[in-house]
């Protein structure tokens, strides 16, 4: 019965692995990081199937047992470093190293080095060796296994934790803390199987855990702006539902749109690739004034964002304004770039039973006039 549901177990995860890593196949967006990923489930799917076939023939007499089952054990014992080794390679592009063929192969090495001394214990004995009675057997080095297992799972581990620590360019913290978060799952599983031969615990949660990485990979590119890192709005109408059955006298919602003035000029005088800096810089400017608000914030299209969340009254919601200008302001004194940021900015308030079109064009009518006055206060200047 417990082989039975171990099997069972197996089957639905490579079921699973098997159109995750399908569906990640037909998506043009064939980076390595997505080719990296893909190589992990497939990782994942060679060591359950050979699970599985273990389970069928360990403890069987038949014709050729021995070498099978010898075989097996060899590949599957090896493929635990070399799949270690992948998710250190789908770790680090997370974390943006350079793929380079030199940082491959030093990160692919100890994976193939034990998957080499798996397959000579097949004459050893030193990791493993099946018996008479063709069952396997853990050998006098399989603690070296483990340790190996164990290292590769561990050295990506603490990479990760330095990055959440110390940050590093490019990665925001919440990158990496999500990729820890994804990260512990096999690793918990695989200390839990070790006291026990053939416990289901490794490979099933790293399913769990690629399965998570997935979804979190899609809901990122669904939702997520690719520049900017904040919300698109595709999701708004959803959110909007959401805040406006919120809304009250107490509780009231603002919808703020955000424009950044002269952003063109930016593109044509300095480039789009100081234009596209501009964008995230402004980004990071609203998400920080947007810090410990009830509220979503959003790159809108192009140079415009859109903010939508709760404010006590009226006198707040244009203090937020003016402190969102003043943010942007402070970030030209403290920033020495060949470019300056002014955002004009237009707010309404919701009005029970008010349309979400209705409530963007009221907020646009007011980024107007504010972009009017700021350039008529230029043309005066």
């Amino acid at each position: 019965m417990e082989v039975a549901i171990h099997i069972e177990l197996n089957l639905i995860c490579l079921i699973i692995l098997f159109a995750v890593a399908l569906q990640s196949r037909q998506n043009v967006n064939q980076q390595m990081k997505r080719v990296l990923f893909r190589n992990v489930v497939y990782g994942i799917m060679c060591s359950l199937s050979l699970d599985i076939i273990w389970l069928l023939i360990d403890g069987r007499i038949f014709p050729g047992c021995y070498a099978l089952n010898a075989v097996v054990n060899a590949a599957f014992l090896g493929a635990g470093v070399c799949l270690g080794s992948m998710w250190y390679l789908y770790v680090l592009d997370t974390l943006h190293y350079r793929m380079t063929k030199r940082l491959i192969a030093i990160v692919m090495a100890p994976g193939i080095l034990f998957l080499v001394l798996n397959f000579l214990s097949i004459w050893t004995g030193w990791i493993f060796y099946i018996n008479e009675q063709n069952r396997y057997i853990r050998g006098p080095l399989f603690w070296f296994q483990s340790i190996g297992a164990i290292a590769m799972l561990l050295v990506s581990l603490v990479h990760i934790i330095y990055c959440q620590i110390v940050g590093r360019k490019g990665v925001s913290k919440d990158s990496s803390r999500k990729l820890l978060g994804f990260y512990i799952i096999p690793v918990l599983g695989t200390i839990m199987a070790l006291p026990y031969s053939g416990m289901p615990g490794t490979w099933t949660c790293a399913a769990v855990s690629v399965v998570l990485i997935y979804m979190n990979d899609m809901d990122q590119i669904i939702l997520t702006d690719d520049l900017t890192g904040l919300n698109n709005r595709k999701n708004l109408r959803v959110i909007f539902e959401d805040y406006s059955k919120q809304h009250s006298a107490q509780k009231p919602l603002y919808l703020y749109m955000m424009d950044l003035d002269d952003f063109k000029q930016i593109n044509d005088q300095l480039g789009h690739s100081v234009g596209d800096q501009a964008l995230v810089e402004a980004a990071h400017v609203i998400r920080r004034q947007t810090a410990g608000i009830q509220a979503v914030v959003m790159r809108y299209g192009g140079d415009e964002f859109l903010v939508m969340g709760f404010f006590a009254d009226d006198a707040g919601a244009q203090r937020y304004k003016e402190q969102m200008q003043k943010a942007f302001q402070n970030w030209n004194e403290t920033h020495h770039e060949p470019y300056v940021l002014h955002a004009s900015v237009g707010y309404s308030r919701y009005q029970p039973g008010q349309k979400l079109e209705e409530f963007i064009n009221s907020a646009d009518e007011m980024l107007y006039n504010d972009k009017r006055k700021y350039k008529d206060k230029r043309k005066a200047a």
